[in-house]
């Protein structure tokens, strides 16, 4: 963000334009800055995205409040904004105002790991107010939704002195389960005084949706979950504060799309929702966990000198226009890894959902070194560039040694004579006790990432876990995969290696329950995956409908057609991409890998051609100068007309995974189609119930 020098800042109200450079991108700054006494009058102020459709407006009479319309419609009635203390000091009532910035920014941000385009617009108008009682409220309007954020600006003890805070920040509890744990990496002030640490009774995040509001609701049962729901179809006024919810959650207005989020959330416990009842929705958060993982009685304590997390209100007047939306990203902060080329994205091959139940082969499988030579054996023929020895290898009290059945340096001297990687599971406890001892060694033995798992959690203290475990990765060039986690909310833009999540109701629900169906899988692009990479773990090689269905823990089938599971390659994002079943499985159906491993992993550009939430998708993807195509259906056949007009102009050699011609009876039936297509040809490609497609699109010379 552009930020005026104080001496500027102090002078008469003036049009300021600047112009700079970032590396490659370029933007134009436009700031108005006017100095207000305080104790005038309230004011409303408006604050309009820069194509003028979506308009924020804040008012401070007593309580800080705002509105949003959307092409001038109402969509959320007064709502309001407040950070209360213990001491009393509060962010927000009765504030009193004594300046407001604005300023326009309009760049491109290239990101480190493309994971859906190689470059994003960060176009934007931004307010801040600043109060008299040492804090502001920063606003920033995109035309792809809104967002705010409140700056605490004291240091000292309860009753410190105002300064300025740092760029990134740390914690701060909700209505009924708050937290507490003061932060040490965020809680400097920029001078190095210590900032002022605060005991937080609440914050007040409100949504007042108008009437008629409905929503895709993300239920959950309590604050201790790895954060997997479904997303419930209901009226919001249905929601009340006996139910909770997680976050990403969709909310349609008038029939506007309206998704709430968060984005860098650190040392701050994370942002759940509950209803009123009448159709708005408030924010929650979790109380913090005890050394012993219990949750305490205590909301927290937090700087009062610190950037807190943004509140985003992603705004989409289509389904399709959802995945424009790429604000989690945009409003993190930065990189922190100067020199990002270790960091490799790429698939690999899984052990766990499969359970490792080879066919055809000369040895016991299980956790040991042969059936993990095995997997590398697999993923060389492949070209798949991973491996992933998951839960066994270890306890999970001792990640430091290794059990007798197992000699991970042997399978990693295997692979690596393959040119394969091999990544390791750990448990999030076992982890935290000797962190950097453990990452240390993974690193002396040739490991390059980890899957962390666990912690299921989003309090502050697990939530400071997680940016400690990517920041000692990052120092040992290891990447990274959370698994029992939260949403994204920032830190894969910070930390760059951290390279994707769960946090998604995905594949291995199917090996005890039949709640992932392909309605879900249609929920999980326009809703989950807005807030980041999801590790959905695709590719299962065992397929059914319904009525053929059973939930087997260890020989575990999906619901939906093989061509389904094989446009989740081209239709999800995660840089680095599961393959779920086993080998021998894919050995049998040898085009299946060979498909599948042609398929990216990150992204260039995309377009998506048809899309419903709950009911079909159809995109393209661009990766240098191929592009890829995914379409999936919910419970309802279809066929939807496909126009190759977004190619550039000449001809392309067409593969494509689609469903077998008796798909809708055998849920495995597929058939590999290639044929020649030019730029503007129109497809017409059948999906069965359940059923979907993926296409490689090569031009030719």
């Amino acid at each position: 963000m552009l930020r005026l020098p104080t001496l500027l800042q102090r002078r008469p109200a003036q049009w300021l334009p600047l112009v700079a450079k970032r590396g490659s991108a370029v933007f134009v700054a436009v700031l108005y800055c006017g100095l207000w006494s305080a104790g005038l009058a309230a004011e409303t102020f408006s604050l309009k995205s820069p194509d003028g459709r979506l308009e924020l407006k804040v008012d401070n009479d007593k309580q800080l409040q705002y509105q949003l319309y959307v092409d001038g419609q109402q969509l959320i009635k007064p709502s309001v904004i407040n950070l209360s203390f213990a001491d009393g000091v509060q962010f927000g009532a009765n504030a009193e105002l004594l300046n407001q910035q604005r300023s326009t920014v309009d760049e491109e941000v290239a990101p480190e790991v493309r994971v859906r385009t190689a470059m994003i617009r960060n176009h934007y108008h931004e307010l801040t107010l600043e109060f008299k009682q040492n804090f502001s409220l920063q606003l920033r309007a995109f035309n792809e939704g809104v967002a705010y954020r409140l700056i605490g600006k004291m240091a000292g003890t309860e009753q410190g002195e105002a300064a300025p805070g740092k760029e990134q920040g740390e914690a701060a509890p909700g209505k009924e389960q708050g937290e507490a744990a003061p932060g040490k990496e965020q809680g400097k002030a920029a001078s190095g005084q210590e900032q002022g640490i605060a005991t937080l009774l609440e914050e007040q995040a409100n949504f007042n949706f108008v009437a008629g509001t409905y929503s895709y609701f993300p239920f959950e049962k309590d604050f201790r979950t790895a954060t997997q729901p479904t997303f419930t179809p209901l009226p919001a006024k249905n929601i009340d504060g006996a139910e909770l919810g997680s976050l990403p959650a969709l909310f349609v207005a008038k029939g506007v799309n309206l998704l709430l989020t968060e984005t860098d959330l650190q040392d701050y416990p994370g942002l759940w929702l509950k209803g009123k009842g009448d159709g708005g929705i408030y924010g929650v958060h979790p109380f913090d966990l005890d050394k012993k993982g219990e949750f305490t009685n205590t909301l927290g304590a937090v700087s009062r000198a610190r950037n807190y997390p943004w509140r985003i209100i992603g705004v989409a007047r289509s389904d399709a226009e959802l995945l424009n939306i790429q604000l989690s990203y945009l409003l993190a902060e930065p990189s922190r890894i100067g020199a990002p080329d270790w960091i490799k994205p790429g698939q690999i091959a899984w052990d766990w959902y499969n359970e490792n139940n080879f066919k055809g082969v000369d040895f016991k499988a299980g956790i040991n070194t042969k059936t993990y030579q095995y997997y590398a054996d697999f993923a060389a023929k492949f070209g798949i560039e991973n491996i992933l020895i998951d839960d066994g290898w270890s306890t999970h009290d001792d990640v430091l040694t290794v059990l007798p059945t197992i000699d991970v340096q042997a399978i990693i001297a295997h692979a690596k004579n393959k040119g394969v990687a091999v990544q390791l599971w750990v448990p999030w406890t076992g982890l935290d006790k000797n962190m950097e001892a453990a990452m240390a060694l993974y690193k002396k033995w040739g490991i390059t990432g980890l899957k962390i798992d666990f912690m299921n959690s989003d309090s502050q203290s697990m939530v400071n876990f997680y940016w400690r475990a990517a920041a000692m990765a990052a120092k040992y060039q290891l990447m990274v995969n959370f698994h029992g986690s939260y949403k994204p909310a920032g830190i894969h833009r910070t930390y760059p290696n951290v390279l994707t999540r769960e946090g998604v109701k995905g594949l291995e629900n199917h090996k005890w329950s039949d709640v992932i169906t392909p309605a879900h899988n249609l929920h999980l692009p326009f809703i989950r995956m807005i807030a980041g990479p999801m590790d959905y773990t695709p590719g299962a090689m065992r397929n059914a409908h319904r009525k053929d269905f059973n939930a087997v823990f260890s020989r575990p089938m999906s619901l939906g057609t093989r061509a389904h599971q094989l446009a989740m390659f081209v239709l999800y994002e995660s840089p680095l991409q599961m393959l779920a079943d086993t080998p021998s499985s894919y050995l049998a159906e040898p085009e299946i890998p060979t498909f599948i491993s042609q398929i990216p992993t990150v992204w260039d550009n995309f377009k998506v051609l048809h899309g419903t939430i709950g009911e079909y998708l159809v995109m393209a993807r661009q990766s240098g100068n191929n592009w890829y195509l995914g379409g999936m259906t919910n419970d309802q056949p279809r066929t939807l007309p496909i126009m190759l007009d977004f190619l550039p102009k000449g001809s392309y050699q067409l593969t494509l995974m689609k469903d077998g011609i008796n798909a809708d009876r055998y849920a495995e039936d597929y058939l590999l189609e290639q044929r020649v297509v030019k730029s503007g040809d129109k497809l017409a490609i059948p999906m069965v119930a359940g059923g979907g497609f993926a296409a490689i699109l090569t031009p030719l010379r």
